[in-house]
């Protein structure tokens, strides 16, 4: 008599949770993570240091207002010929353009430094400030292309989640360091350590590879062919006006009520809430990947600016209460941003695409600084602060039709 056969069940292998942090640990699998990551933070301390240091320095020998349009010099020197860098690093070797632009850094950096030491001209300082500008190593927006190459399959979203929170991150501590620098050495010392640092971070990027750019004649505007592509860029100027205003509508808030012993405070509650949020999304890779997840995410802060102003005429303790809300959702827009744009880009043309963003970012910035603190003085503070949200509202309206179908999903 024989014995039966044995029927051994099949064994299905179970899939291993998914908990809220599997998408960072997936990432973390992205070769090179921790060297990203660690040179993407410190791309990030001299942008966030040297607006404050120039004004620093430059205060120091020269009137407040000379020091203000000394860093709106350097703003515009950037804004203007960042779309250049970036079609630079695309079309040639991003080593080539990384070295001149440091030399050419470094050299304005101590044609600043003397310039603003000394009794001189005032013209000479404004024109050395957007050589700076001009020259600036475009690092941060490097970073972002080497994102965009090392983080496939649907990990580019929490690619930018992390890439925005560090962002903030660094608004909040480089400042603080700037300013420690300037105030416990002198004011020169912020601008050497910004140089040294973007020296330093331009050596780890001397390796970096960028996609080669398809043969044939392309379109002299590059990037800007694309009709999404300039939605996205109006929704992103208008996004940073809204942020910008915010920014400087709180500390006069402050002011206009007594209460400017909270105006560090309400900047540092809308970073954090920024940070926290953009880390929270970065868990939810697939969450909002079809839609417009752009729009949506501007309608949220749309909302939390209207609580804002609300709060604006209760109390400035309920403003500070709900400054990290107001905050939540900044940092994932930025992330989205940059998300959004990657899958737009043309291949060989991220880098100049994210530097056209970098562009918008300067130039919104600059427009809502200057239009949102003219209407503080003239209606107050709490109508300005009432008119944010309609700017966002307009930004959500350029967002929404500025996606592809074959977006990168995540």
């Amino acid at each position: 008599m024989s014995a039966e056969p044995q029927v051994v069940p099949e064994v299905v292998p179970e899939t291993a949770p998914r908990g809220p942090l599997h998408s960072y640990r997936e990432l973390r699998k992205v070769p090179g993570f921790w060297r990203i990551v660690t040179v993407g933070m410190a791309s990030k301390l001299p942008s966030s240091m040297v607006e404050l240091s120039l004004l620093l320095l430059v205060s120091r020998t020269y009137s407040y207002g000379t020091a203000g349009l000394a860093v709106a010099f350097l703003a515009i020197g950037q804004c203007v010929t960042a779309p250049l860098r970036g079609r630079l690093i695309d079309r040639h070797s991003p080593r080539l353009v990384l070295l001149g632009c440091l030399a050419g850094y470094t050299a304005a950096t101590v044609l600043v430094l003397v310039a603003a030491s000394g009794p001189g001209s005032a013209a000479t300082v404004l024109v050395m400030s957007a050589v700076l500008g001009a020259t600036s190593p475009p690092v941060a927006v490097l970073m972002r292309t080497v994102w965009h190459n090392a983080a496939e399959h649907g990990m580019f979203t929490t690619a930018m989640a992390l890439d925005s929170a560090m962002m903030g991150t660094a608004l909040v501590t480089g400042p603080v360091l700037a300013s420690w620098l300037s105030l416990s050495f002198s004011a020169v010392v912020p601008l050497i350590v910004i140089t040294v640092l973007t020296a330093f971070v331009v050596c780890l990027l001397l390796g970096t590879e960028v996609p080669p750019r398809p043969a044939g004649k392309r379109h002299w505007l590059g990037p800007l062919t694309s009709a999404p592509l300039r939605r996205l860029l109006i929704a992103d100027g208008l996004f940073v006006l809204a942020v910008t205003a915010t920014d400087v509508l709180l500390p006069i808030y402050a002011k206009e009520h007594d209460a400017a012993v909270f105006t560090g405070a309400y900047l540092s509650a809308l970073s954090i809430g920024s940070v926290l949020g953009s880390l929270a999304l970065g868990t939810m890779p697939r969450f909002l990947a079809r839609g417009p997840k752009l729009s949506i995410l501007l309608c949220v802060f749309a909302a939390g600016g209207g609580a804002l102003a609300l709060a604006a005429q209760v109390s400035p303790v309920a403003v500070l209460v709900l400054s990290p809300v107001a905050g939540l959702v900044l940092g994932s827009v930025f992330g989205t941003l940059r998300t959004v744009g990657s899958d737009l880009a043309k291949e060989g043309e991220v880098t100049e695409t994210m530097s056209w963003l970098t562009s918008l970012d300067m130039a919104g910035g600059a427009v809502g600084a200057a239009v949102f603190s003219h209407l503080a003085v003239s209606e107050g503070s709490g109508t300005a602060l009432a008119l944010v949200p309609v700017v966002v509202v307009l930004s959500a309206v350029a967002g929404w039709t500025a996606r592809t179908p074959s977006a990168r999903q995540g």
